[in-house]
Protein backbone atom coordinates (compact mmCIF):
# COMPACT_ATOMS: atom_id res chain seq x y z
CA UNK A 1 0.00 0.00 0.00
CA UNK A 2 0.94 3.71 -0.81
CA UNK A 3 -0.55 6.89 -0.69
CA UNK A 4 0.41 9.05 -3.58
CA UNK A 5 -0.11 12.68 -5.16
CA UNK A 6 -3.72 12.69 -7.35
CA UNK A 7 -2.81 12.22 -11.20
CA UNK A 8 -5.43 12.18 -13.83
CA UNK A 9 -4.82 8.48 -15.08
CA UNK A 10 -6.19 7.98 -11.47
CA UNK A 11 -10.01 10.16 -12.37
CA UNK A 12 -11.66 7.72 -13.73
CA UNK A 13 -11.32 5.09 -11.00
CA UNK A 14 -11.48 7.49 -8.72
CA UNK A 15 -15.17 8.76 -10.11
CA UNK A 16 -16.09 5.27 -9.96
CA UNK A 17 -15.78 4.71 -6.54
CA UNK A 18 -17.45 8.35 -5.90
CA UNK A 19 -20.37 7.14 -7.26
CA UNK A 20 -20.27 3.55 -5.21
CA UNK A 21 -19.65 5.70 -2.27
CA UNK A 22 -21.94 8.77 -2.10
CA UNK A 23 -25.71 9.27 -3.14
CA UNK A 24 -24.50 12.40 -4.53
CA UNK A 25 -21.13 11.94 -5.95
CA UNK A 26 -18.88 14.40 -7.42
CA UNK A 27 -18.36 15.13 -11.06
CA UNK A 28 -14.95 14.44 -12.66
CA UNK A 29 -15.04 17.86 -13.58
CA UNK A 30 -15.24 18.85 -9.75
CA UNK A 31 -12.80 16.44 -8.62
CA UNK A 32 -10.40 18.45 -11.54
CA UNK A 33 -11.09 21.44 -10.09
CA UNK A 34 -10.13 19.97 -6.96
CA UNK A 35 -6.85 19.11 -7.93
CA UNK A 36 -5.75 22.36 -9.42
CA UNK A 37 -6.48 24.53 -6.14
CA UNK A 38 -3.67 25.40 -4.48
CA UNK A 39 -4.95 25.48 -0.90
CA UNK A 40 -5.86 21.50 -1.61
CA UNK A 41 -4.34 18.23 -1.34
CA UNK A 42 -5.20 15.33 -3.27
CA UNK A 43 -4.02 11.73 -2.40
CA UNK A 44 -4.85 8.21 -3.60
CA UNK A 45 -4.11 5.05 -1.60
CA UNK A 46 -2.89 2.62 -4.30
CA UNK A 47 -3.04 -1.44 -3.41
CA UNK A 48 -1.36 -3.63 -5.92
CA UNK A 49 -1.36 -1.14 -8.77
CA UNK A 50 -5.14 -0.52 -7.64
CA UNK A 51 -6.88 2.73 -6.68
CA UNK A 52 -8.18 1.61 -3.49
CA UNK A 53 -9.16 5.27 -1.85
CA UNK A 54 -8.72 8.77 -1.74
CA UNK A 55 -8.76 12.02 0.16
CA UNK A 56 -8.93 15.43 -0.73
CA UNK A 57 -7.95 17.85 1.83
CA UNK A 58 -8.83 22.07 1.82
CA UNK A 59 -5.90 24.23 4.34
CA UNK A 60 -6.91 27.68 5.03
CA UNK A 61 -4.76 29.59 7.60
CA UNK A 62 -4.70 27.28 10.95
CA UNK A 63 -7.31 24.81 9.73
CA UNK A 64 -7.64 21.65 7.59
CA UNK A 65 -11.00 20.88 6.22
CA UNK A 66 -11.60 17.49 5.04
CA UNK A 67 -13.66 17.54 1.75
CA UNK A 68 -13.67 14.21 0.52
CA UNK A 69 -12.84 10.55 1.03
CA UNK A 70 -13.61 7.33 0.05
CA UNK A 71 -12.43 3.74 -0.35
CA UNK A 72 -13.34 1.50 -2.83
CA UNK A 73 -15.96 -1.24 -1.60
CA UNK A 74 -13.80 -4.02 -2.08
CA UNK A 75 -11.25 -2.73 0.26
CA UNK A 76 -13.71 -1.58 2.92
CA UNK A 77 -13.40 -2.70 6.37
CA UNK A 78 -9.87 -3.05 5.76
CA UNK A 79 -7.17 -0.55 7.55
CA UNK A 80 -7.36 1.52 4.35
CA UNK A 81 -9.46 4.73 5.73
CA UNK A 82 -7.12 4.26 9.33
CA UNK A 83 -4.08 4.58 6.61
CA UNK A 84 -5.72 7.35 5.07
CA UNK A 85 -6.72 9.27 7.97
CA UNK A 86 -3.04 8.98 9.48
CA UNK A 87 -1.53 10.65 6.17
CA UNK A 88 -4.07 13.73 6.91
CA UNK A 89 -3.20 14.01 10.34
CA UNK A 90 0.56 13.84 8.81
CA UNK A 91 -0.42 16.54 6.31
CA UNK A 92 -2.05 18.68 8.62
CA UNK A 93 1.03 18.76 10.81
CA UNK A 94 3.22 19.27 7.86
CA UNK A 95 1.25 22.11 7.47
CA UNK A 96 1.22 23.49 10.56
CA UNK A 97 -2.21 23.18 10.85
CA UNK A 98 -3.98 22.97 14.51
CA UNK A 99 -7.20 22.10 13.90
CA UNK A 100 -9.14 19.47 11.37
CA UNK A 101 -12.90 19.63 10.32
CA UNK A 102 -15.29 17.33 8.89
CA UNK A 103 -18.67 16.38 8.00
CA UNK A 104 -20.59 13.13 7.92
CA UNK A 105 -23.73 11.99 7.76
CA UNK A 106 -25.56 11.13 11.00
CA UNK A 107 -26.09 7.73 9.98
CA UNK A 108 -22.69 6.71 9.02
CA UNK A 109 -21.73 5.08 11.93
CA UNK A 110 -18.56 2.84 10.42
CA UNK A 111 -17.01 6.34 9.28
CA UNK A 112 -18.22 8.09 12.71
CA UNK A 113 -16.42 5.65 14.52
CA UNK A 114 -13.66 5.36 12.78
CA UNK A 115 -13.09 9.11 13.35
CA UNK A 116 -13.45 9.01 17.34
CA UNK A 117 -10.66 6.38 17.08
CA UNK A 118 -8.63 8.92 15.57
CA UNK A 119 -9.66 11.63 18.35
CA UNK A 120 -12.82 13.41 16.36
CA UNK A 121 -15.24 14.66 18.70
CA UNK A 122 -18.57 15.83 17.64
CA UNK A 123 -18.90 19.51 17.78
CA UNK A 124 -22.01 20.30 15.78
CA UNK A 125 -24.71 19.10 13.40
CA UNK A 126 -25.27 20.66 10.05
CA UNK A 127 -29.30 20.47 9.84
CA UNK A 128 -30.21 19.14 6.06
CA UNK A 129 -26.72 19.14 4.76
CA UNK A 130 -27.50 15.94 2.72
CA UNK A 131 -30.16 15.94 0.60
CA UNK A 132 -32.67 13.83 3.29
CA UNK A 133 -30.37 13.88 5.78
CA UNK A 134 -28.56 15.73 8.65
CA UNK A 135 -24.32 15.96 8.61
CA UNK A 136 -22.90 15.64 12.06
CA UNK A 137 -19.61 17.93 12.48
CA UNK A 138 -16.20 16.06 13.86
CA UNK A 139 -13.28 18.38 14.72
CA UNK A 140 -9.35 17.42 15.71
CA UNK A 141 -7.42 19.49 17.73
CA UNK A 142 -4.08 18.34 15.93
CA UNK A 143 -1.72 20.32 18.35
CA UNK A 144 -0.17 19.89 21.62
CA UNK A 145 -2.85 22.39 24.16
CA UNK A 146 -0.71 24.72 25.48
CA UNK A 147 -0.36 24.12 29.54
CA UNK A 148 -0.22 27.99 30.47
Amino acid sequence: MKIVNFSERFLDDITEIEKQSFANPWTKEMLLDSAKNTAVKFKVLIENRTVAGYYIISTVADETELLDIAVDPKFRRGYFGQAMLADIKKESTNKQTGVIFLEVHQSNNAAINLYKSFGFKEIGVRKKYYKNEDALVLRLINRKESTL
